[in-house]
């Protein structure tokens, strides 16, 4: 999994509308994962959101791996974040939710793990696939991988994150890898 590339509206916060393209500095970052994805990694299928801010990011680290991009709108990002958000935990040390999902939440957690399944069952054998979408998205999908709703995973741009499902279980290897940019171009 990764997220999008930098986009305007982080650099500019008046920016209207929820489908923000890319920052010129996102797509040079799209360009260091895409290279970097070319020398260290073999990736089979990519897949990613219908936002413009990923499928740009898709399609530029895909123009390295000579591979299509597939969207999918089920990996939009979460777009109603003042009607409820995932519930916090009940202290540090208790993981349980402190109160119940949000009804918005619930649908947009639903929305991505049926992504999740889609995807999963298409995959024919032992496939990688770099799924390429939004924070919120990528937050939702490792709760999902993990059992609990009330961690708060943060994404930097870019920032690789990645599982596998081995022996029956998912197992996450790595998050908010970021070696392919150099530091000046690393951003949250």
């Amino acid at each position: 999994m990764v997220r999008h590339g930098q986009s305007q509206w982080q650099v500019n916060k008046d920016i209207e509308g929820w489908d923000s393209p890319l920052s010129t500095l996102g797509k040079l970052q799209a360009h260091h994962l895409g290279k970097y994805l070319a020398a260290y990694e073999e990736i089979d299928y990519i897949v990613a959101s219908t936002l413009q801010r990923a499928q740009l990011t898709a399609e530029i680290t895909a123009s390295y791996l000579d591979l299509p991009v597939t969207l999918d709108a089920d990996l939009r990002e979460y777009e109603r974040f003042s009607e409820g958000w995932a519930p916090g935990p009940v202290s540090a040390w208790e993981a349980a939710p402190l109160a119940e999902r949000s009804p918005v939440y619930e649908e947009f957690r639903s929305r991505i793990e049926r992504a999740m399944r889609n995807l999963v069952g298409s995959l024919e054998g032992e496939q990688t696939v770099l799924c390429v979408a939004h924070g919120g998205t990528i937050g939702v999908m490792l709760r999902i991988l993990i059992g609990s709703d009330t961690p708060r995973i943060w994404s930097a741009n870019t920032a690789l994150h990645i599982v596998s499902w081995e022996q029956d279980a998912w197992t996450i290897h790595m998050l908010n890898q970021q070696e392919h940019l150099p530091l000046s171009m690393r951003t949250w």
